[in-house]
């Protein structure tokens, strides 16, 4: 396991002005990879429904609805599955993205290192807007 305490130390020893740059620069490079990897998603799954809507046109899907029981009870089995570990992720995000929660840890953050908290969010909002 990677051990973190040498960089915190360094970050620590750092001027006001050096924690503000390192954490713009984190916050902007968190925040483009978040985006390009949420865009990402948001178009393989487009093109996902495109592509059934063109098979459904197409009547090649036509062939799959005459499934025999015993895949039936297969499919309803990974319909379960799928939906018990969505609902368990939307739990779990919800639990930490709390807005009070968020607000409560900013607040925090901003007491203890107010210009590394200043850095990431200006990264963060600049990794946005360009």
């Amino acid at each position: 396991m990677v051990s973190l305490e040498p960089l915190l130390e360094k970050f620590d020893n750092l001027p006001p002005k050096g924690k503000f740059g390192i954490s713009a620069l984190g916050g902007f490079a968190i925040t483009k990879i978040s985006i390009r990897t949420t865009m990402k998603a948001v178009k393989v799954g487009g093109a996902a429904f495109i592509m059934t809507e063109v098979l459904h046109q197409a009547g090649v899907l036509d062939s799959v609805s005459n499934r025999s029981e015993e895949s039936h009870e297969i499919i309803y089995g990974i319909r379960q599955k799928i939906a018990s570990t969505v609902n368990g992720c939307r739990i779990a995000v919800r639990r930490k993205l709390n807005v009070d929660n968020m607000r409560q840890v900013y607040k925090s953050c901003l007491e203890n290192e107010k210009m590394g908290t200043l850095g990431f969010t200006t990264g963060a909002v600049a990794g946005l807007l360009f």
